[in-house]
C-alpha cells in the first residue's frame, strides 16, 4: 500500500483528483492513519530518511567498486544503475532483463530490470536488517558476490 499527496497548479490538481475519483474507491483506513500519524510526527520521516541514505550510500560505494557507475537518487530507495554488457570473456547481455535474470540465478541478487529507456536494473534499499552493522554487512555481500566476475560496460 502506498500513499501520497498532490500539490500544484490548482487546475493540474483539480484534475488529477477528477480522475482518481473515477479510478478508485480510495486508500485503506489503516493506511490512512498511518499517514496522518506520520505528518503528525515528522521525527518518523527524517529517521526514515537517513536510514534510506545510509544505505544507499554504502551501495553506491559497493557498486562503484565492482565497476558501475551509481550516483545517489534525489529521492527514492531505489537506486538505477546501467546493466552491463556483459562479463569479462564471458556471456553478454543484450538488455537490463537478461542481466537482472542472471543475478537472481546466478549470484541470488534480486533486482529489477529497466529497459523502457535503455539497459538499466533497479537495486532496492528496502530489505530486512535489525542495524548498521547488518546493513553494512548485506551490502558487503552484495560487493562480493559481484566482485567475483569483471563485468564488461
Amino acid at each position: 500500500w502506498r500513499i501520497a499527496f498532490v500539490v500544484g497548479n490548482e487546475l493540474i490538481v483539480k484534475a488529477i483528483a477528477h480522475v482518481k475519483d473515477n479510478i478508485d474507491s480510495g486508500q485503506f483506513a489503516g493506511i490512512q492513519k498511518a499517514g496522518v500519524y506520520a505528518l503528525e510526527n515528522p521525527d518518523i520521516t527524517k529517521r526514515i530518511v537517513t536510514k534510506y541514505k545510509r544505505r544507499l550510500g554504502l551501495l553506491v560505494d559497493a557498486l562503484n567498486s565492482v565497476g558501475f557507475n551509481a550516483t545517489m537518487p534525489g529521492g527514492s530507495f531505489f537506486l538505477y544503475v546501467g546493466a552491463p554488457k556483459g562479463i569479462k570473456g564471458g556471456r553478454k547481455f543484450e538488455n537490463g532483463e537478461e542481466f537482472s535474470q542472471y543475478l537472481i540465478t546466478e549470484m541470488l541478487i534480486s533486482t529489477v530490470p529497466w529497459d523502457d529507456v535503455g539497459h538499466y536494473i533497479r537495486f532496492s534499499a528496502t530489505f530486512a536488517a535489525k542495524g548498521v552493522d547488518e546493513e553494512k554487512r548485506i551490502i558487503d555481500e552484495i560487493k562480493n558476490r559481484l566482485s567475483k566476475v569483471e563485468f564488461e560496460f
